[in-house]
């Protein structure tokens, strides 16, 4: 059996940064402070420090969770651990002046 990515991550601290609840949904948007401690997508342990993003989306019906969305900010984790996915052309080199979008036709 495949070890699970949090396997990789450890002294992990989980930080919610805003709750909201609206009818029979909620979420919750946050962070985990954690040590890259074992082998993620192909790259050995650093010890750095990471912070991963999360967003947890919970349907809630008859006071039970009836589904659940995670999204983690895959690109943020491997950016931080010197990896950049976009190959330089993601949108903080646009921001910084280093690329400039193209005109539309």
């Amino acid at each position: 059996m495949a070890a699970t990515p949090w396997a990789a991550f450890s002294d992990r601290k989980y930080n919610t940064d805003k709750f909201l609840v609206d009818g029979e949904w909620a979420s919750c948007f946050g962070h985990i402070d954690a040590v890259h401690s074992g082998e993620f997508m192909g790259i050995e342990p650093t010890n750095k420090r990471v912070k991963i993003h999360y967003t947890d989306f919970w349907e809630v019906r008859d006071g039970l969770i009836t589904d659940n969305w995670v999204t983690v900010d895959f690109p943020s984790i491997l950016e931080q651990l010197g990896v950049d996915v976009f190959d330089g052309l993601g949108w903080e080199s646009y921001d910084r002046g280093e690329i400039v979008p193209p005109k539309p036709n």
